[in-house]
């Protein structure tokens, strides 16, 4: 049963790189790699040459010309390749992130307990800070995916790293996720969550009407609640570290469309998404 791995990215072949060589040793190894790149340079371009080469696992690269912000376009050009009947589950990551050795074995079992019933799992990140993600290169990323380590927690005790201790793996029954409160997510995090394929398309993907920072994975987020596919997270589990870079924030106006969107319990399918009704 494939898996297909989507990591959006913009101009910045340096993150991309450690982003993908972290997946060289995943303990699940039946996935591809989709790299949806919403127009970057040359630069990346040839780097993604070079790691198709260099890496075990298979490698798309998806390009559009650089006409702003369209990450729902990019994906949605992806996600019309990406079928039930070959990848019966994709994972969605950024290209800010590195993941921990068994993220996509994690994903991957999620579905399993609930026998590959439409569903959608979400993750959480660690925040690093500039120092500790100044020291990651290509050479050890491999070294880092491991989970906690005295440098993150040395990181985190001078106030740098944030929610360091999303970096140890949990894989615990239920009740004690429960109890531990680790089961506490609410949301859609864009840099990762996996969804069964069949619902990403039966939601039409994400909504390109949104053509600015901030909104596309909420939408997706509603539709996917409105059309009762199960849903779940949790912390600890399908850990992945968020390399350092100043960020953009979201807008009162768009925290108040979001807020707004959450209480239409009929949205269901988006117009201007795969596929254009």
């Amino acid at each position: 049963m494939s898996v297909a791995v989507v990591i959006t990215t913009y101009n910045n072949p340096k993150s991309l790189e450690l982003c993908v060589r972290s997946f060289q040793n995943q303990t699940y190894t039946d996935f591809e790699v989709f790299i949806a790149d919403d127009g970057s340079k040359d630069e990346t371009r040839d780097l993604v040459a070079r790691l198709k080469k260099e890496c075990s696992f298979q490698i798309y690269h998806y390009w559009q010309p650089d006409n702003g912000y369209q990450k729902a376009k990019i994906n949605n050009k992806v996600f019309a390749d990406i079928t039930p009947e070959k990848h019966t589950i994709i994972i969605c990551v950024d290209h800010d992130v590195i993941v921990h050795y068994r993220f996509v074995e994690d994903h991957y079992r999620a579905h399993e307990r609930v026998y590959f019933a439409p569903f959608l799992f979400m993750g959480r990140r660690v925040d690093l800070s500039p120092e500790l993600t100044a020291k990651i290169t290509p050479e050890n990323v491999l070294e880092f995916n491991h989970g906690l380590s005295g440098e993150l927690v040395f990181s985190a005790l001078k106030g740098q790293t944030q929610n360091v201790l999303r970096s140890v793996r949990l894989n615990t029954p239920r009740w004690l996720t429960h109890f531990l409160r680790r089961d506490r997510v609410y949301d859609l995090l864009g840099s990762n969550y996996s969804i069964t394929t069949k619902i990403m398309h039966d939601v039409n993907g994400y909504n390109e009407n949104f053509k600015s920072y901030w909104g596309e994975d909420g939408d997706l987020f509603v539709r996917v609640r409105n059309s009762g596919v199960k849903i779940d997270g949790q912390i600890g589990y399908a850990v992945q570290w968020h390399l350092y870079h100043k960020r953009l924030e979201e807008t009162r106006d768009q925290v108040d469309n979001y807020r707004q969107l959450l209480k239409d319990i009929e949205y269901k399918r988006c117009k201007n998404g795969i596929v254009k009704d």
